[in-house]
């Protein structure tokens, strides 16, 4: 009766030796996972400028509990 291969028997499995190929193309998925990885953290940063949905006359600022606090802004000329 033969027996089962295991990793222990002295055989090489996993198998450990790396290509070129395999190796450009370990590279090649890594960067691509960090430019994607990069372009969302630079874009959605930029979400927490918005003014939560109302015009750009009004000028919103972020509470750390709760909701924005906004606040309209007048024109000089209003104040007279």
């Amino acid at each position: 009766m033969e027996r089962h291969r295991t990793m222990f028997d002295g055989t090489r499995w996993p198998y450990h030796h790396l290509r070129p190929g395999d190796i450009k193309g370990s590279l090649l998925t890594i960067g691509i996972f960090a430019a994607v990885g990069l372009v969302l953290l630079l874009f959605l940063g930029r979400r927490t400028d918005t003014n939560f949905g109302f015009g750009p006359e009004w000028q919103c600022t972020p509470m750390p509990k709760g909701d924005p606090i906004c606040v309209k802004l007048i024109a000089k000329e209003e104040t007279k």
